[in-house]
């Protein structure tokens, strides 16, 4: 008798666990909740997650967190909880969608889809950010399927879809710039450490003086190691910057604390964030210590598309310079083309971005793009003329052809010896160009585009600005082609975008 009462008291004590867990968990939830469903309005970004095992729930808090950071009204609640109205009236949608098993939705995810039926979304913006394991053969299909049902209803992407395959750091830091980017807010802070390799700047040259934008730069950087030199066309690089001596000294002006132990630890203070208002300086530790230091936060990465191949020897990239509303540059363009000086290290870890990567040998392709998104078509052209494959068109645009056709002579030898079968350009300040943009380009060859996609089946790549460029070539293809066609290319890896 005893041995059953044992055994009846064991599973209490479990029942009483699991209630336990369960109760911290709602009010976990009802606290989380709470604290960004506040805010109502047009004005309002709508973060929501299908979670399963709780990953999808993690990075949407972190990413309302990040959001609320900058400045942003934010409601966090599951996907089966957003309704359509709050869709056609909020200021943008970020989903983060898990699928689990054979490409099924979470619990709290699976009735979403299926409401937006015979509903227009034309005013809504979002961005999906898929998690899955791509162990199973149907990786991230549940994220797939709501961004596809989305735009089927009209919805404008914000960028392409961003597959984290089972917690993938390097997807996971692009979405965090992807935010970045979105919001305007680009001071924060990675959610997981990078792990950098130390790169040398051995060359740096402005390539549009006298352009009316602003100067965009060529930077050539070399490895420490040989064996670094491991990417393809397509691929990102993940750039660790530095603060400039201005910004260095400012701090040593207004921290107060010894100035001997601080330039003592200025390699260590080049990588961290440093507290810029009174407030912040006012909490510093007064002692002479590297631990604070240390528990500073890092600087945010900032991410560019890689121009060159390995076989040449070095890493290329085209920077073009930002300001702020002070006028100072910004952090990477400033760290790359300003700051940094010729031989110093720079720390950068190169992503592998396997939907941007060429096509198979023999499939004709189609680049598009404008301003410094040349970078990445320049990779792909590279690489093609070294695999002898001819079938190539670019259509590139920019301000002037003086100034800023980027890579103009590479482009002009790879047309002289056969590698580029059409070239078209757009300069939107010349007056004799015979078109503005480059969707204005897109439109006027309109029969080659549908000839090439439709006959000879041929992939189509868009680098550069997503506003603007990027959203208007995709409007002129979705007339030239039809929308359904344009989604099935992109389903079949043949409509490819690095767009930011």
């Amino acid at each position: 008798m005893s041995r059953y009462l044992l055994v009846a008291f064991i599973l209490l004590v479990y029942a009483v666990f699991c209630y336990l867990c369960w109760w911290r968990f709602q009010r976990r939830q009802a606290r989380l909740l709470s604290a960004y469903n506040t805010a109502s309005g047009t004005d309002v970004w709508l973060v929501a997650y299908a979670s399963q095992g709780g990953n999808a729930q993690t990075i949407a808090e972190q990413t309302a967190q990040q959001l609320q950071q900058a400045g942003k009204a934010i409601q966090l609640i599951p996907l089966n909880h957003v309704t359509p109205s709050q869709l056609q009236h909020c200021a943008g949608a970020l989903l983060v969608v898990s699928t689990y098993g054979e490409g099924e939705a979470p619990d709290n995810g699976n009735r979403f889809i299926s409401r937006l039926d015979n509903l227009s979304f034309s005013s809504l913006q979002y961005a999906v950010l898929a998690l899955g394991d791509s162990s199973y053969r149907h990786f991230c299909a549940f994220g797939h399927a709501v961004h596809v049902a989305l735009h089927q209803q009209g919805a404008t992407a914000l960028g392409d879809l961003i597959e984290v395959d089972q917690r993938d750091a390097s997807a996971l830091r692009h979405w965090q710039y992807h935010l970045g980017q979105l919001t305007g807010q680009h001071n924060f802070e990675d959610w997981l450490p990078v792990e950098y390799q130390p790169w040398t700047l051995a060359h740096r040259q402005c390539l549009n003086p006298g352009s009316p934008g602003l100067p965009a730069f060529r930077v050539q950087l070399v490895p420490g190691n040989a064996q670094w030199l491991n990417w393809q066309a397509g691929d990102i690089v993940e750039i660790g910057p530095g603060n400039s001596r201005e910004r260095l000294n400012k701090f040593f002006a207004l921290s107060g604390i010894d100035s001997v132990h601080l330039r003592s630890c200025e390699a260590l203070l080049q990588r961290k964030r440093l507290p810029v208002s009174t407030d912040e300086i006012a909490g510093l530790p007064a002692e002479n210590s590297i631990e604070w230091i240390e528990a500073l936060p890092d600087l945010p990465h900032r991410e560019y598309s890689i121009a060159s191949l390995p076989q040449e020897g070095h890493l290329d990239l085209l920077v073009r310079q930002t300001r702020d509303e002070q006028g100072e540059l910004g952090l990477g363009s400033g760290w790359l083309t300003a700051h940094a000086q010729l031989d110093d290290q720079i720390l950068l870890r190169v992503r592998s971005n396997p939907r941007f990567h060429p096509p198979a040998d023999g499939v004709p392709l189609i680049l598009i793009g404008n301003g410094t998104g040349i970078a990445g078509l320049r990779a792909h052209l590279r690489w093609r003329a070294t695999q002898g494959q001819q079938q190539n068109w670019l259509l590139f645009g920019e301000r002037t052809r003086a100034a800023d056709f980027f890579f103009g002579e590479d482009i002009q030898q790879w047309q002289q010896s056969g590698f580029i079968a059409h070239l078209d350009v757009a300069f939107s300040r010349d007056a004799d160009s015979p078109a503005r943009y480059v969707q204005d380009l897109v439109r006027q060859h309109a029969e080659r585009l549908r000839d090439w996609v439709e006959n000879q089946q041929a992939a189509i790549y868009i680098c550069g600005s997503l506003q603007g460029m990027a959203q208007g070539v995709e409007t002129e293809l979705e007339m030239i082609l039809g929308k359904e066609a344009l989604e099935l290319l992109a389903e079949n890896g043949r409509y490819c975008r690095d767009v930011y």
